[in-house]
């Protein structure tokens, strides 16, 4: 499994393609990426952080944040009777984005913005005339299932007095996320899939209706996320990580590639289009959160299967750790 990944200095794969591209290193028509590190022997391994039975859903409602941000439209949901009045059989209808709440980035969803490529070369005609590159391709693997590791930044920022402001396009620091590492003692393995805890969600969450909802009317969608820096990219390279995934509404500071940042390391960009490396958005890690820091273990077996939508471009998690 060490060996799977080529060094990042060895990137891009594709001399042809953007910078930091790995296309055709899992095949020339592979639309998995990095989820091919989920190998079963890295699930039979997984298996084995099973020990309690204690299970927690990382999904937030649906219905959450109450007004999306980036012009996207709320959950709709309608309850509907079958049949006559008062006979106690109902449907119900579900509208909803599938970037407005908890998700699962799919590859459909972020490519190169000036090279006009998706994951793997695919280009908007592929995407727009075929069902290539589909979410339902996860799902059809098994989803997305091995060992989750929890990374809880806000405790350690509150621990270190690092001030944390979540409503504005905070970057948060590689030297920080190590320090974190060093201070959980946790010890990555290739496969794993990676949790950082902002306190976005529980930030979110503590604020009146109106001010929810006015946050999705500022003139743009300033959120706390990491750095969008070459050095982080390394450092998730070479982590074997099969995906990643926050309770912050880009994962990496918003709005992505934004003013200060560098147009050249947009991680929406290198990982989605360039490495097929899933990014999961507005999870909700608060009671994951409170249960690893009350038995000091902040690595679980994760359990989430996407929505099987062929062709989908995002979906929301279904996620559960089992501890």
């Amino acid at each position: 499994m060490s060996d799977i990944l080529p060094p990042f200095t060895s990137l891009p794969l594709d001399p042809n393609g953007p910078p930091g591209n790995a296309w055709g290193l899992f095949g020339a028509t592979d639309e998995l990426g990095m989820l091919n590190l989920l190998t079963p022997a890295v699930v039979v391994a997984a298996a084995q952080e099973i020990k309690s039975g204690v299970r927690i859903s990382l999904d937030w409602p649906l219905n959450r944040p109450t007004r999306p941000s980036y012009g996207r439209a709320p959950l709709q949901h309608e309850i509907r009777r079958r049949g006559r009045e008062g006979r106690p059989v109902n449907d119900d209808i579900v509208s909803f984005n599938t970037q407005s709440s908890s998700q699962w980035d799919g590859f459909r969803h972020y490519g190169y913005i000036n090279e006009k490529r998706y994951f793997n070369g695919r280009t908007d005609e592929d995407v727009r005339e075929s069902r290539v590159l589909g979410i339902d391709v996860w799902a059809d693997n098994g989803g997305i299932v091995g060992r989750g590791v929890l990374l809880d930044y806000l405790d350690y920022a509150e621990r270190h007095s690092v001030p944390v402001h979540p409503f504005t396009s905070q970057r948060i620091r590689l030297h920080h996320l190590k320090g974190l590492v060093d201070e959980q003692g946790v010890i990555f393995r290739p496969g794993d899939v990676l949790f950082l805890r902002s306190g976005f969600t529980a930030a979110y969450n503590a604020l009146p209706l109106l001010e929810q909802e006015a946050l999705a009317r500022r003139p743009t969608a300033d959120f706390i996320g990491v750095e969008s820096t070459i050095d982080v990219l390394r450092w998730l390279w070479e982590n074997r990580f099969a995906a990643i995934a926050g309770d912050a509404p880009a994962f990496e500071s918003s709005p992505v590639g934004g003013p200060g940042s560098d147009p050249d390391t947009v991680l929406h960009q290198w990982l989605l289009g360039g490495w097929g490396m899933p990014i999961g958005e507005l999870f909700d890690l608060e009671r994951l959160a409170a249960h690893c820091k009350a038995t000091g273990r902040y690595s679980f077996f994760l359990s989430s299967v996407p929505l099987k939508v062929p062709g989908g471009v995002a979906s929301p998690p279904n996620a559960v750790a089992i501890f």
